[in-house]
């Protein structure tokens, strides 16, 4: 009777026990070390996403069968899939038992991350679960809300189905962006741009920007001088406007866009999606990025074999400038062979203080030429970025 005793007491201390994880972050994205029938794996933390999912190949690999199909609604698409069945997925202590994921592909993701990823954490799973998310630290804690420290004042989200939309206002335009933190950026819908650009017009722009996976109209990107979150005012905020496409959520008029990583990155953030809120407190150990916006101006992935080549070339850039076009492959970076690095080392030797010099190698149509560019700041650069609201 005593031995039960300690064991009921055990397992209650536990259950209100606290446990931190270390997670990885590229690009600006969280992964999270998960485990898939005891397997260990990475996913991306993804409240964008209703379901949770995992890689084909993978599941293939894994030997998991499909138990049926489903339509899924994303961003830029209606994605139809497979679900399959898994044993057990664990996140630290926590394991749920006969899970079902979506199978989709995650090579796009990976080569925008520049890691393998292996799938999704979505809010089936995240739904069940108190954490705080800081992104500096790289730590994920687990636990219960009373055990995760000091909280910022709430922020009541709006729940539709398995999502969940942040009360926003960019300058004095009020609206709702999807909490997405498995999206880098924060993206503006075309409608919510229309309504923006009859208040305001932003001194620059950077046009010619696109994405990894499903093709869409290149976007550009603005600087917003004020970007409301909940309570809290930030300034000078670089946000992608997504052109009109033909499908997914960004393709109808209520869509007003998402709040991604690269703002959400700045708080040490508590999920309490249960209770449809988040907490957001200023991250002490956050540091901007500088030279975010100060570059020669290109986007690029790495291929298959390992090769880095031009996605897009953003207009009026030193790349644009020089006449560097998509498609090209990238040999060398001052010298150095490009295929060696990383993808966040690369992106570091793309970037520097105004007027850096950028020495490439670049290869197209099987002929190699060097350039010799100079980064410049493109975007958000002075407290004049950006003229005033009109009133």
């Amino acid at each position: 009777m005593r031995f039960r005793l300690f064991i009921l007491v055990l397992l209650t201390a536990c259950a209100f026990a606290q446990e931190t994880l270390k997670v990885s972050v590229a690009n600006n994205v969280a992964l999270v070390p998960i485990r898939v029938n005891g397997r260990s794996l990475l996913f991306v933390l993804d409240t964008g996403s209703e379901r949770s999912a995992i890689d084909t190949a993978l599941a293939t690999l894994l030997g998991l069968k499909s138990v049926g199909d489903v339509k899924i609604l994303r961003n830029y698409r209606v994605q139809e899939t497979s679900i399959a069945e898994v044993g057990s997925l664990g996140i630290g202590k926590h394991v749920f038992e006969h899970t079902l994921l979506t199978v989709v592909n995650m090579e796009a993701a990976s080569r925008a991350l520049g890691v393998n990823v292996d799938g999704v954490l979505g809010n089936d799973i995240l739904g069940e679960l108190s954490f705080k998310l800081n992104y500096s630290k790289r730590e994920l804690v687990l636990g219960p809300q009373s055990r995760l420290g000091s909280l910022a004042a709430p922020i009541d989200l709006r729940r539709s189905g398995d999502q969940f939309f942040v009360p926003v206002q960019m300058m004095s335009l009020p609206g709702e962006l999807l909490l997405d933190t498995g999206t880098n950026s924060t993206n503006l819908s075309w409608e919510t741009w229309q309504q923006l650009s009859q208040r305001w017009t932003p001194a620059s722009i950077i046009d010619g920007v696109v994405r990894a996976g499903v093709p869409t109209p290149a976007a550009f990107l603005i600087c917003l001088p004020t970007l409301l979150v909940g309570s809290v005012t930030m300034a000078n905020q670089v946000v992608r406007i997504q052109r009109p496409v033909e499908a997914g959520a960004f393709s109808t008029e209520q869509f007003a866009g998402i709040l991604g990583s690269e703002i959400l990155r700045e708080f040490e953030i508590t999920f309490d999606l249960k209770h449809d809120r988040i907490f957001l407190k200023k991250d002490s150990h956050f540091r901007l990025d500088s030279v975010r916006y100060t570059t020669i101006g290109i986007q690029f992935a790495r291929n298959s074999q390992g090769e880095y080549s031009v996605m897009s070339v953003w207009k009026n850039s030193p790349a644009d400038d020089a006449g560097v076009m998509i498609g090209d492959q990238i040999k060398t970076i001052n010298g150095e062979p490009a295929a060696a690095m990383s993808t966040e080392q690369v992106s570091g030797r793309l970037h520097g203080a105004e007027g850096t010099h950028v020495n490439l190698t670049i290869q197209r149509d099987g002929k190699s030429s060097a350039l010799t560019l100079r980064t410049r700041q493109l975007l958000c650069g002075h407290t004049s970025e950006n003229r005033a609201e009109a009133k």
